[in-house]
């Protein structure tokens, strides 16, 4: 970790001194990485892709490109539903599918967790991550540029970049900046909607050409939770992320399912229960969690499934109703569910591990243990 706390640092010392060093513009910094000779750098977001993990990759490839860097944008996996519908309002293909990094040039957007990346990502030559998430597993050999900020999307922290180095933000970049922005905060609700997202969003949307913000986000909401032909496991995985025991205390998986009316809501439910237990073998996960989302009437359930499972989502978000937590709002895994289900898991270890001290310390006192040992 220390590599990428470094980071910065370390590359802005070969800068020369007579060139300029404009605050936040550091072209230098970027000569600076091993590019490699002809070779093309891919920059690619998570698995399980939403909107802000293609658009962040899509964006910040065009970026690197105008700054004069052989870049090209790839995702992680098959599209949702409002990442395609997106794509095509704006002109835009869908970048190839990439599913193994090993031995390639990387940037990695919307991630940093070894755990979300393709295959061979710790195998590859990681030259940037560009995040808004809490920094993940990633470590590198050599130094990197890493730009992490607190916002509400990726792209928020892209359009910084934009910004920084002078580039010109055109119609459809603006709109692919705009709609992750829009996807990921819940159309500028959520508690992660920072300053930088509303400067964000009052200067992309007159570039974007989008004039009614509500109904252009129902029709992202309304394309988001369209589940019609996909199967259990499609819609589970859909917006899925792996957590590892270093970062939340236990092996963990979280899926994210949408849903516009109480029918869909109940439907998902069960479909997404008989699912789980298939999902914790497929990911060799100790617990698996989904939170169900109700994007119309602003509510979300948690089912869970898994040894302790049950238990820890209640002593995070509270007692079960039928097998299920219901939540007020719209619940964010990155700000509201990880968070919580981390304090929970942390507190139920150090309770087991005080109530072993505690058995061990009344065997000892009786002799149990000394008869045992003899």
């Amino acid at each position: 970790m220390l590599d990428l706390a470094l980071a910065a640092i370390l590359l802005l010392s070969s800068c020369s001194d007579n060139e300029s060093l404009e605050a936040g513009k550091f072209k230098c910094v970027f000569d600076a990485l091993e590019w490699g000779n002809g070779t093309t750098t891919y920059v690619i977001g998570h698995k399980s892709p939403d909107t802000d993990a293609v658009c962040s990759a899509i964006t910040y490839a065009y970026l690197m490109k105008a700054l004069g860097y052989q870049c090209e944008a790839r995702v992680a996996g098959k599209l949702n539903n409002e990442t395609k519908m997106v794509l095509e309002r704006f002109g835009i293909e869908v970048p190839e599918v990439m599913d193994n990094a090993d031995g390639e040039r990387m940037i990695m957007t919307d991630h940093s967790e070894l755990l979300q990346a393709i295959e061979g990502m710790d195998k590859a030559r990681i030259l940037q991550i560009i995040d808004h998430h809490a920094l993940g597993s990633a470590v590198t050999s050599a130094p990197l540029y890493c730009r992490i900020m607190p916002v509400g999307s990726t792209c928020s922290v892209v359009y910084t970049s934009f910004k920084d180095y002078g580039v010109t933000i055109g119609k459809d970049m603006a709109g692919l900046m705009l709609s992750a922005l829009l996807s990921d905060t819940n159309n500028m609700t959520s508690t992660t909607t920072t300053a930088v997202d509303r400067m964000m969003y009052a200067e992309l949307l007159p570039l974007s050409g989008i004039t009614d913000t509500e109904s252009y986000y129902r029709e992202m909401s309304d394309s988001l939770a369209s589940y019609s032909g996909m199967t259990d496991e499609e819609i589970f995985f859909s917006d899925y992320k792996d957590y590892g025991t270093e970062s939340v205390g236990k092996d963990i998986g979280v899926a994210v399912v949408n849903s516009l009316d109480e029918a869909a809501q109940a439907s998902l439910r069960n479909r997404m229960a008989k699912f789980m237990p298939t999902a914790l073998e497929k990911r060799k996960r100790e617990m698996v969690f989904a939170m169900i989302i109700n994007k119309t009437d602003n509510y979300t359930d948690i089912i869970y499934y898994g040894n302790g499972a049950k238990e820890t989502a209640e002593k995070a978000f509270g007692t079960s109703d039928k097998d299920y937590i219901r939540c007020e709002g719209q619940l964010s895994r990155k700000n509201d569910f990880i968070p919580a289900i981390s304090k929970a898991l942390t507190e139920m270890t150090n309770t087991l591990d005080i109530e072993k001290s505690s058995s061990l310390a009344s065997a000892t006192k009786s002799g149990i243990v000394g008869e045992l040992t003899d």
